[in-house]
């Protein structure tokens, strides 16, 4: 039997650091302007707790994030490693 999760396929290659490290920047960014637009926002409602605040910045700096990320960077590396397993089997 085959192992579930093997080493190899969570290593990353230089190219696909380099695939990575755009995208993080630029979703960085638009998660700390989200995250202070929440901030603001929340703000304006004096019965909103820090906490929640707080919360609700976070949430909306991973949501930025995630939204850049995903698309551009994490998809794009899964499907070139579908596509080499591919051709892989194609050859066998």
């Amino acid at each position: 039997m085959k192992p579930l999760l093997r080493g190899s396929m969570f290593r990353l290659t230089p190219s696909e650091r380099q695939t990575l490290t755009g995208p993080f920047v630029v979703g960085c960014v638009l998660g700390i302007c989200a995250a202070a637009a929440s901030w603001g926002f929340d703000r304006e409602y004096q019965h909103i707790s820090d906490g929640l605040m707080l919360l609700g910045a976070l949430e909306a700096f991973v949501a930025g994030v995630a939204v850049v990320i995903i698309p551009l960077a994490v998809l794009p590396i899964v499907v070139r490693r579908l596509m080499a397993r591919k051709a892989v089997k194609a050859v066998r």
